[in-house]
């Protein structure tokens, strides 16, 4: 081809236009393809696939509530309807009459009131003129004549005139208005009652007609450099007022936009469909309009984690609840765990941990079960012990007291006991300290003994005398002492027989498991700890059950016998020089060489194995849990975790260690599952290597734990978005710490939490009561001497409350925790019943005829009645209930408490209960047939009349 390069070219012109039509070509194919890749978001996609589904649930629920509707009654309404407009055309000229004449009157009121509105104006200002001038003219001479005084006069009688004349139309328009309201009043009447059948078809009708594909709202106005003007197709988001997120060197406000997917996040109608569009669970509790975490001032990252801003899958930092999950996003979504933002999503079934951000220093959130569980635990296992924390300070020590060990045990058990705890009793919250991953090697075994001999010789050498306050009368009956631990309430607080630590729970395993107690100590110690705990130990939470010693005696018998494992023997023996070497490690720790060795030289082999012992105790911080002798002022040995998850997760330690998934969580239940597993694979001296004990964990523990310590946040969030504090918050606050840290929760169930004791009864009846309404249901004087002198309510029960000898500051903290959650706080009111001898004679009358003494018993029990169908003696009813109370729980005691054995006399309240009564009754009372209200306070002002029954009296 010949070469067409005309004069002042250096290129083919032909081969130009080509290669610049190719590159406008491809410029313009990935001008395209770059605005459609920008159009074409995932969200975009998640949002239209939404609409679809919403018309398809609407539709589904158009279904369902036309096939609800009465057709039947439709039908008829409508034939009525056209019959009643048919009836109303005859009538048409006296009603387009009427309305006509409405208008004319409209028009006249309209003019009225401009007229009177304008004559009101006109005579204010021109009133404040005459005030103003005749101010200024009086001042200089008050008996001078202002000008003006007539105009004024006239415009306010003017206005008057003006005010009766829109009086008048206004009532001739009411007439009007009436009049032909009357006219159509059956067609209204009907048409009424049609809305009221129709009006939900008729509103997902018109739901559906708006949800329909359109050309215009669907596509053309989403279109691309179109969707500028009235998109559809949007980003959602809500940018929190009072929930800020932490950037370093200051504080902004959330701005979540999760909502961009998660369309149904707050709507009904949804709870089965996939995710994205899932309803959030529990509607009224977290981001409903009308919960106390509504979505539009919480957001969602708050309590949920991640990264609110973004709109894609992988860069909002989803985290996936299992593996399972994690490989199917991977494959879905190529998801991977984020790397840049160090906030991740919670896994599902720990968002609670975020609960504590706002519930500040409260150890129980209502409706965060998976949280409250988490700090039972968590308390439980004595963390705090070792590991300051915040809302956990000032707590007794979580362990037993060992400054009396000589008295209770021997040393072979005790160095059985501390090298294996869980090959004694399996349920055991005590952790194992030596014999664990970093120290279970052969070579380990000689220095593990050694150590444990030491603390056993320190404790013992260190025992203080203990002299047991009264002799064991003799054998018991074991028969008996085991009905006795079974029946009353032993069991709420300890386990027996094979029973596991995470199938009891923390509030059953909150006393010593009482597995192998027979092989543990001596027949006299138990005798003397269960007669009085605090005689061995004042600050034991231990209660008295008031046994008799003969019961006591009954009770030991059977614990005596329950044996089982002696424990794991010693993994090696040693010598002296082991000892030395032992020793001489610890003292190089702290001194030169040298001068460790002048001071090994200069002790003799039982202060060595003293000091050992000493050190060892000091290493391993069994001080934390434990009273020691010589250790009453030594400082926790733990990290405090007072923010530990907030902290970043570049400052924890993987070590060498990659088969754990780079995370915070992941480090923490890992921590806890083996806390000296960041020892692998690491050169150490014995003294460097990692310390915390095996607890022993089960995977799904450690997972609740975790949520505990990660809901350990910097407090960050303002207090106007924290829980409101007040006097009442603060007494229901404390109240819940109190009444779960000294377990009352095991038997009694309050705000919902708690009762596992009716787990072991055969009757729900036969439990320990509810506490939730008693705040007011008693009376606060009877139940403080209740509470310091317990007797017994229901004879029939074996379960018995015990006396914890708490002082009164505990016992007014329980008392105003009651009033609090009941909303009896003051002001105390006395009642005066009604000594009308009429009054008394009806209650009297009615509380016979109602059989009431049939199930609350006084003195006696009826031969042949269930032991669940008794209740409480009447007789107390004077001193012991709130008479307020007794009213609402006669109305209806089911609300009070749901599943009670107590009947609903007045079905129909606040009408009489006589329709419910037979023909005689009704006959012989006809005199008492009035209001439900009335009947009540007649019981209950002759129930106030009662007396004779028992009464507590102030103890311990």
């Amino acid at each position: 081809m010949a070469d067409k390069r005309s004069v002042g070219h250096a290129y083919n012109i032909d081969f130009l236009n080509v290669v610049f039509a190719v590159s406008s070509l491809f410029v313009l194919v990935t001008t395209v393809w770059m605005v459609w890749d920008d159009y074409d978001r995932e969200w975009k996609n998640y949002q239209r696939q939404f609409t679809r589904l919403e018309l398809e649930v609407t539709r589904v629920t158009l279904a369902q509530a036309e096939q609800e509707v009465d057709q039947p009654r439709v039908a008829e309404l409508t034939l009525q309807r056209e019959a009643a407009e048919q009836q109303l055309a005859t009538r048409a000229a006296q009603v387009d009459e009427a309305e006509s004449r409405l208008s004319e009157v409209d028009t006249q009121l309209f003019i009225a009131t401009q007229s009177y509105q304008t004559t009101k104006a006109i005579y204010d200002a021109e009133r404040y003129e005459y005030e103003a001038r005749r101010e200024e003219v009086h001042a200089a001479d008050p008996a001078a004549e202002v000008p003006g005084e007539a105009e004024v006069t006239a415009l306010y009688e003017e206005w008057v005139r003006l005010g009766l004349e829109v009086e008048s139309v206004t009532v001739t328009r009411e007439g009007l208005r009436q009049q032909i309201a009357a006219f159509r009043e059956e067609v209204t009447a009907i048409e009424d009652e049609l809305s009221s059948l129709r009006g939900e078809t008729e509103r997902l009708a018109g739901l559906v007609a708006d949800l329909e594909p359109s050309l215009i709202n669907d596509y053309l106005l989403n279109l691309p450099l179109l969707d500028f003007m009235a998109p559809t197709i949007t980003v959602r988001q809500v940018i929190t007022a009072n929930i800020v997120d932490d950037v370093n060197f200051t504080r902004v406000k959330k701005m979540d936009r999760c909502e961009t997917c998660h369309l149904a996040i707050d709507r009904v109608g949804f709870e089965d469909v996939e995710q994205p569009f899932r309803t959030h669970p529990n509607l009224d509790v977290y981001v409903g309009s009308a919960s106390p975490h509504p979505i539009a001032t919480t957001g969602c990252t708050v309590c949920h984690e991640g990264m609110g801003q973004s709109i894609t899958f992988v860069d909002a930092s989803h985290t996936p609840a299992t593996e399972e999950q994690a490989a199917q996003w991977e494959e879905e979504h190529h998801w991977e765990e984020s790397h840049l933002w160090d906030y991740p999503m919670l896994p599902t079934g720990m968002v609670e941990a975020s609960c504590a951000k706002c519930h500040r220093g409260e150890v129980f959130v209502p409706e965060a079960d998976t949280l409250n569980v988490a700090y039972g635990m968590y308390e439980r296992a004595g963390c705090y012990a070792c590991h300051k924390t915040e809302g956990f300070e000032g707590l007794r020590k979580p362990g037993p007291n060992l400054t009396k060990l000589e008295s209770k045990l021997t040393e072979e058990w005790v160095a059985n006991w501390i090298r294996d705890p869980r090959a004694i009793k399996p349920s055991t919250w005590m952790p194992r300290i030596w014999y664990n991953s970093n120290t279970d090697s052969p070579e380990h075994a000689v220095r593990n003994e050694v150590e444990i001999d030491a603390v056993v010789t320190y404790l013992f050498t260190n025992s203080e005398a203990h002299e047991f306050a009264a002799a064991t009368p003799g054998p018991g009956d074991a028969e008996n002492g085991q009905r006795l631990v079974e029946s009353v309430g032993c069991l709420a607080c300890h386990i027996t027989g094979s029973e596991t630590r995470e199938a009891a729970g923390p509030r059953r395993t909150f006393g010593q498991p009482l597995q192998a107690v027979g092989t543990k100590t001596t027949v006299a110690w138990l005798f003397d700890w269960v007669r009085d705990p605090r005689h061995y130990s004042a600050e034991t939470f231990m209660p008295d059950l008031r046994l008799t010693d003969s019961e006591v005696a009954d009770v030991v018998a059977y614990l005596a016998g329950l044996t089982g494992s002696t424990g794991t023997r010693a993994g090696a023996t040693y010598q002296a020089a082991d000892v030395d070497a032992v020793l001489l490690d610890y003292l190089r720790a702290i001194v030169p060489y040298e001068e460790a060795q002048t001071a090994l030289a200069a002790m003799s082999a039982e202060a060595r194995q003293l000091d050992l012992g000493r050190r060892a105790i000091g290493r391993y911080g069994c001080y934390s849990c434990h009273e020691i002798s010589g250790f009453e002022d030594v400082q926790p040995i733990g990290t405090e975790l007072s923010a530990e998850g907030s902290k970043l997760l570049p400052r924890f330690d993987f070590a060498f260690v990659h088969d754990i998934p780079h995370t915070k969580r992941d480090w923490i239940k890992h921590k806890l599952l083996d806390p000296r597993v960041f020892d692998r694979g690491r050169i150490l001296q014995p003294l460097e290597k990692l310390r915390m004990p095996d607890y022993g964990f089960t995977e799904a523990e450690a997972r609740t734990l975790t949520t505990a310590v990660m809901s350990f946040q910097q407090d960050v969030q303002p207090k106007v978005a924290q829980v409101p504090r007040s006097a009442r918050k603060d007494a229901i606050i404390d109240g819940r710490n109190l009444v779960r840290r000294r377990n009352c929760v095991a038997c009694h169930e309050i705000e919902g939490d708690g009762g596992n004791y009716r787990e072991l009864v055969e009757e729900p009846s036969l439990a320990p009561p509810l506490l939730t309404p008693e705040g007011a249901k008693v009376q606060p004087d009877w139940l403080y001497a209740f509470f310091r002198g317990p007797i017994t309510i229901r004879p029939w029960l074996d379960v018995r409350m015990p006396t914890f000898g708490l002082d009164d500051a505990h016992w007014n903290a329980v008392l105003d925790y009651f009033a609090a959650v009941s909303e009896a706080v003051g002001p105390f009111r006395t009642h005066e019943v009604v000594a009308d001898a009429t009054v008394l004679r009806a209650g009297a009358e009615l509380f016979e005829q109602l059989q009431c003494q049939s199930c609350h018993v006084t003195d006696t029990i009826p031969e042949g009645r269930a032991r669940a169908d008794l209740a409480p003696d009447l007789r107390m009813s004077a001193e012991r209930l709130q008479p307020d109370w007794i009213l609402d729980w006669l109305s209806d005691p089911q609300v009070i408490q749901p599943g009670t054995t107590m009947p609903t006399f007045w079905t129909d309240y606040p009408n009489s209960l006589f329709a419910t009564l037979p023909a005689d009754a009704r006959a012989r009372f006809a005199e008492l047939d009035t209001d439900g209200p009335t009947q009540i306070e007649w019981i209950r002002d002759y129930l106030l009349t009662f007396s004779g029954g028992p009464s507590p009296v102030r103890g311990n």
